[in-house]
């Protein structure tokens, strides 16, 4: 794990030192509008800028509903949370299926996955950045 991912995402997002380093951090989409950051920069920062640097899959889910409209709207479009999808399946307009948070947790090196303690209550296991 990292000391400290801070310093890392504040050059490479271009963050002022003075700003704190989440979500709100980032430029708002045009209302209504996705963010036009990738998935995996919305990610991060929704785990960094949280109290313990780790969230559940729906802990970010929440967060990301909480900050933008878009997912919002889009919440019971399971397509951006999911990802399942082929190369040979047709992609449809809310299918955003290589992008969705899911399949870039699972596939991004950058995401490691930790299981809850015994003494942790809740479901579902943490992400943290690695």
């Amino acid at each position: 794990l990292f000391e400290d991912a801070g310093p890392y995402l504040c050059e490479t997002l271009h963050i002022p030192s003075h700003k704190k380093i989440d979500l709100w951090a980032l430029p708002d989409p045009l209302e209504g509008e996705k963010p036009n950051q990738p998935y995996p920069i919305l990610i991060k920062l929704a785990i960094y800028g949280s109290p313990n640097k780790q969230l559940t899959l729906q802990e970010i889910y929440t967060v990301l509903e909480g900050h933008f409209e878009w997912f919002k709207v889009q919440r019971n479009e399971k397509a951006w949370k999911l990802g399942f999808c082929s190369d040979s399946s047709p992609i449809l307009p809310h299918d955003y299926a290589q992008n969705s948070i899911r399949h870039n947790l699972s596939l991004n090196k950058v995401f490691k996955h930790v299981p809850h303690t015994i003494m942790e209550p809740g479901k579902g296991s943490y992400w943290q950045l690695d």
